[in-house]
């Protein structure tokens, strides 16, 4: 008679925890050095480190996306093979089990880099760990700065642009106001211009706020803007605004006062120019005064001219007028 054989299940499950504890063990701490970012042309090293606990290495691989560019199995002949892939070129005398060197990146390598470790059998475990790098095309030029007068007064309202040269990716960009950090309400951020036949791209930020006294430091105000792009690059440009205050006339003898073409209360000095003058001059004419204050430290002259100018005289100008002070003045001053 057949009787079924009796299973110690419990002995069973624990015998599997062991065997799967211990795979846990054998390939541990893999992780990898992958660039944020490098430069266009640059060369970037991916390094994959990993602790193997006694157990044997059977293969590092290197994935680009999903696809393979290069494996190392230490056991096979060669141990390196790399898989072409375009844009990915592969410094072989660099690269080895811990880690693989790309020379001359293009901007089309941007993305997710992976490193794949396998333990040898009887275990087989593998552990597969990613980086995101990103290859730069710096901006050939500073920051520019536009729209931002020379001179502002309190209360103006300041407003200008600040862009970027064409970069990949675009350069952030950032306003400092005399060396501190503009505040966000004081900026906006416009969409990312492209370029017209090439990916880069253009950033622009917009500066706009009241001066207020305090902005002014000794009459001056600083302005830049900083481009950077992760931390490979950082450009700025500045500018310097003088505080423009109201001009104030000053008044008194000290030096040479010339005070012309006063004109005499039959005349407002808006005539003097006017190419319709004669529409202003009776027919028997008109009298003008012309008056030189010529003073000095040391002396003082004043001299007074009168002439009649009939509208009769077709040879008379504005040019003949100011030749008649002119002459009076070096007489008055002889």
């Amino acid at each position: 008679m057949w009787h079924p054989k009796v299973v110690d299940l419990q002995s069973s499950i624990l015998c599997l925890l062991i065997a799967a504890a211990g795979f846990g063990v054998a390939l541990r701490d893999v992780r990898v050095t992958i660039p944020v970012a490098v430069k266009k042309g640059d060369n970037a090293n991916l390094i994959c480190n990993y602790d193997m606990e006694g157990d044997i290495l059977y293969s590092v691989k290197w994935y680009k996306g999903r696809r393979e560019f290069y494996r190392y199995t230490p056991k096979e002949n060669p141990a390196m093979k790399i898989f072409p892939q375009p844009g990915i070129s592969v410094e072989r005398t660099l690269s080895n089990e811990s880690q693989v060197v790309l020379t001359a990146l293009d901007t089309s390598m941007s993305g997710k880099f992976s490193c794949e470790v396998s333990a040898d059998a009887p275990s087989f475990h593998t552990i597969i760990v990613s980086g995101d790098m990103e290859i730069v095309e710096l901006p050939e030029k500073r920051p520019s700065i536009t729209g931002i007068h020379s001179r502002y007064r309190v209360g103006d309202m300041l407003r200008g642009n600040c862009s970027s040269h064409f970069s990949k990716p675009a350069a952030n960009l950032t306003w400092t106001i005399n060396e501190l950090p503009a505040s966000p309400l004081y900026t906006t951020e416009y969409k990312l211009m492209k370029g017209v036949n090439s990916n880069l791209e253009s950033s622009v930020v917009e500066l706009h706020f009241t001066i207020a006294p305090n902005h002014f430091l000794r009459g001056k105000l600083k302005l830049k803007c900083y481009a950077s792009i992760h931390n490979i690059y950082r450009s700025y440009m500045d500018k310097i605004i003088e505080q423009e205050t109201p001009r104030i006339l000053a008044t008194g003898t000290s030096g040479h006062n010339a005070n012309l073409f006063q004109n005499t209360p039959y005349e407002s000095s808006s005539n003097l120019d006017d190419p319709n003058r004669e529409n202003h001059i009776e027919s028997d004419g008109f009298v003008k005064r012309y008056q030189a204050d010529l003073s000095s430290s040391s002396s003082s002259l004043s001299t007074s001219a009168f002439f009649k100018v009939t509208k009769t005289d077709p040879t008379f100008s504005t040019k003949s007028n100011y030749l008649i002070i002119l002459v009076l003045i070096l007489c008055a001053g002889g």
